[in-house]
């Protein structure tokens, strides 16, 4: 049964938070919808962060013509979510998510195959599309009318799309759906060795002539262009030095040490790792001066042997970007096991992080 507009409106910006609070998504990727009647539903506008939205800003979209009441658009992925509600008479709530293990299996671009209860025994992957696009639409479609016991789709490079009949549900089927991905991904990715230790770098937050490094839990405040710095606080003057940005991490989980150990450029195979690092991300040596060539229009650059550096305007951007190339670098190794997986195409990663760099960053400013 649908929701009350209003009822829609409150549910929809507590599933928004909640997806943050679940890590389902990050900034303002992914959107949520609740159905209110049989052709129309509530959805989140574009560009919006989660944790500031309110239940004024939402978006009525009608999904018979596509036409929509509000103060702000809508998110531009509508047309999967009017899709969803018109192939599924009892769905009245849709959740497109960029949660992790999920969105690592859909790099392999097949089906699924699951006994979990809340799955539908198979979980089918549309095809690649870029963000937003027609083609990515017509994609999720055709596995929705393929599979319609299936209450979650993967898209290829991209994320996962899960329904339910109430917020509960479709939440619950997200879970289920990454507890499946993540048992795959481990069973694929088995044997790996553990990494060995790796030199830390550090983290440090620009203080305008001047930084703050921690290293080793240690802080201490560098200037920019004392000639004394040595090691990594001589690191990271020097990318403050090249760089506008104002935050530095150094990033050394798992699946970025085993990347980093392969010495090669790390080619994205997700759509979110190309929006916010770059159209590729270069492996070069622990050295002040190509460390600063790897990062030249990027966000994150490996280190050989010695993890990652990420960059941005803030510690939680950094942040941010880190938690996406460990993801990124599971993918990588994932996909190493996959017969014929390939990354995103060039054009498609640089089309994406050319929006990303000039429509959000401005955004943000």
């Amino acid at each position: 049964m649908a929701y009350t507009e209003a009822e829609a409106r409150r549910l929809v910006v507590e599933a928004g938070r909640k997806l943050l609070e679940q890590g389902l998504v990050a900034r303002t990727w992914g959107n949520v919808s609740a159905r209110v009647s049989e052709s129309c539903f509530i959805i989140t506008p574009s560009g919006m962060a989660y944790d500031t939205m309110t239940e004024e800003q939402l978006v009525l979209v009608d999904g018979l013509d596509g036409s929509w009441k509000g103060d702000r658009k809508p998110s531009s992925e509508r047309g999967i979510h009017a899709d969803a509600y018109r192939l599924h008479r009892d769905v009245n709530f849709v959740i497109h998510t960029h949660q992790d293990m999920a969105s690592v299996c859909s790099v392999a671009g097949r089906n699924v195959v699951t006994d979990h209860p809340l799955l539908g025994g198979r979980v089918p992957c549309a095809g690649y599309g870029l963000p937003s696009t027609d083609k990515l639409r017509r994609a999720v479609e055709r596995q929705m009318e393929a599979f319609p016991h299936s209450p979650a789709i993967l898209m290829r490079g991209h994320g996962t799309l899960c329904l339910g009949r109430n917020m509960e549900e479709a939440f619950d089927t997200a879970a289920g759906l990454e507890a499946v991905c993540r048992q795959l991904i481990y069973t694929t990715v088995h044997g790996s060795p553990l990494s060995s230790h790796i030199p830390d770098l550090g983290c440090s937050q620009r203080l305008g002539n001047a930084f703050q490094l921690t290293l080793e839990g240690r802080q201490r405040v560098c200037h920019l262009h004392d000639p004394q710095l040595s090691g990594a606080a001589a690191l990271h003057a020097a990318i403050y030095r090249t760089f506008g940005v104002k935050a530095i991490t150094h990033c050394k989980s798992r699946n970025v040490a085993a990347v980093s150990r392969q010495g090669k450029t790390l080619r994205p195979l997700l759509d979110d790792l190309a929006q916010i690092a770059g159209v590729d991300i270069r492996c070069v040596p622990p050295q002040a001066s190509r460390i600063t060539w790897g990062l030249w229009n990027r966000s994150a650059v490996l280190l050989k042997d010695a993890g990652a550096l990420c960059i941005g305007a803030s510690p939680e951007e950094t942040e941010i970007t880190a938690r996406l190339l460990e993801k990124g670098c599971l993918a990588r190794r994932f996909a190493d096991r996959i017969p014929g997986c390939r990354p995103l195409e060039r054009e498609d990663a640089l089309l994406q992080r050319l929006i990303y760099v000039t429509q959000y960053a401005k955004r943000k400013q």
